[in-house]
């Protein structure tokens, strides 16, 4: 058994991470999203600890796992750039399920406040799960809700995504504007700068590890412009440049936040962060649907990033961002799936399919293509979380590798294979998935958590701590 070297010393915590040598033998197609956009046809893929240590054809088999690639197409492992994983206990609520996102919004605080320990920690395998068994490896996810006494729920949530091995970016988010001060949330979940700055603080000394391949790194995250106080905003980004960590929130996602901030400010959300200091290639936005043409510019000039939801901005009927504008702006353009009581799957290849489309939608059938797409989900995502370490097939990077086989009756007839797991595909799950060296789905079963238990745990929750308050 091998310590994992790559952890913040500071963290209570300590995985085991046993990871032989893989070889990946006789891939049918490797997208491997490198800088040439390469495609390689029966390849091998060699790893050891966790990178990539060659790619090549006939690589010796000394490897202690062996993985068959026959008929199978290699990516490396998508990044999911904005998730919410306490969602995953209120997905579908009736009384929701056909609201816009501020009345979506009011009614789930009031679920919300009542988070606990338990329910964080199921939530966070839930999500893991699903997310990788999408070929997801490497995600960020963006947790706000901070009931009375609950600065401990983010650390329940990095333990339990380390020791399932999803490469976790999460972020300490956060509420100041309560409902009595002219914001959305109820004071229940809201509180005061000083502490929140002081909690983002300890998290960074405790869990950041900036390191290459790390496993876990801490993001700022302020909620959004209608529930966090300009001070806030102001001194988060000043604390998260001297720290030299990423920034995130929710941005320009309805005409209802558009409105606040004109109405508010006298500005529109792109224009307020500019005066709040939140531009730059340190800040990561979630959305951005609602832009005008001078926004997209000042995005793209001050190289920002964008988390683009399609999934959730679809359900919510919040709009189709604009993502070519964007691209061609200069912004830095990734996928999220979003919160899963606004997506209702934590599905990151169902996501890039939706991606596709909608873009398709927006902007006609060219603006598009299937391997633009998976550039968002790997490169892309790579990009806006501040890394080059994952992202790509290549020697000597992260060993984040998936697998999906299309010897399946859904793939039957396809021309190009690589496309058919965007077009084609039935349930979207990988066949295997690689995180950091370690195999954690093999023939598209978790290795590393009991599904059915999983739910019923979820269950018991969802009857004990949220039917109740519905």
């Amino acid at each position: 058994m091998e310590k994992d070297t790559n952890k913040n010393q500071n963290s209570k915590f300590e995985i085991q991470n046993d990871r032989p040598k893989i070889l990946i033998k006789n891939i049918y197609r490797c997208l491997t999203m490198n800088d040439e956009k390469a495609e390689l046809k029966n390849c091998d893929i060699l790893t050891e600890g966790n990178k990539i240590k060659k790619i090549g054809k006939n690589l010796p088999d000394s490897a202690g796992t062996v993985i068959s690639g026959i008929g199978k197409i290699a990516l490396p492992g998508f990044v999911n750039t904005h998730h919410h994983f306490y969602q995953t206990m209120t997905r579908v609520l009736p009384k929701v399920a056909d609201a816009k996102l501020f009345d979506w919004l009011v009614y789930l605080y009031k679920i919300w406040k009542n988070l606990t320990c338990e329910w964080v920690e199921i939530s966070t395998k839930i999500a893991a799960g699903e997310l990788l068994l999408s070929g997801c490896t490497t995600s960020l996810d963006h947790y706000y809700v901070y009931p009375k006494n609950g600065n401990g729920l983010l650390d329940i949530e990095i333990e339990a995504a380390a020791k399932l091995g999803l490469r976790l970016h999460a972020t300490r988010g956060s509420m100041s504007l309560g409902k009595t001060k002219g914001g959305l949330p109820p004071d229940e979940v809201v509180q005061n700068e000083n502490e929140i700055l002081k909690d983002t603080e300890r998290l960074i000394e405790k869990y950041h590890d900036d390191k290459p391949f790390s496993m876990t790194r801490i993001v700022n995250a302020p909620c959004s412009p209608f529930s966090v106080t300009k001070e806030l905003l102001r001194e988060s980004i000043k604390l998260a440049r001297s720290k030299k960590i990423l920034s995130h929130t929710h941005l320009a996602e309805t005409i209802d936040e558009e409105n606040f901030c004109l109405e508010k400010f006298g500005k529109t959300p792109v224009r307020y962060m500019e005066e709040v200091g939140w531009l730059g290639e340190d800040v990561l936005f979630a959305h951005c649907v609602h832009l005008s043409d001078e926004d997209i510019k000042l995005l793209g000039e001050t190289k920002s990033a964008v988390s683009h939801c399609p999934t959730s901005n679809l359900r919510l009927g919040s709009g189709i961002a604009p993502v070519r504008k964007m691209i061609e702006s200069g912004a830095t353009v990734s996928i999220g799936v979003d919160g899963s009581a606004s997506n209702d799957s934590s599905n990151m290849l169902l996501e890039i399919r939706n991606a596709l489309l909608a873009a398709r939608v927006k902007t006609g059938v060219t603006s598009m293509p299937v391997r633009d797409a998976l550039w968002l989900a790997t490169r892309g995502g790579a990009k806006a979380l501040g890394r080059d370490d994952i992202g790509q097939l290549a020697e000597e990077k992260a060993a984040d590798i998936v697998l999906f086989d299309i010897r399946d009756i859904a793939y039957a007839g396809a021309g190009d294979a690589a496309a058919a797991i965007v077009f084609c595909g039935r349930n979207f799950t990988a066949s295997d998935v690689i995180v950091n060296g370690r195999i954690l789905v093999r023939d598209k079963k978790l290795m590393i958590l009991d599904e059915r238990k999983v739910f019923d745990d979820a269950k018991k929750i969802f009857e004990r701590d949220i039917a109740p308050n519905l």
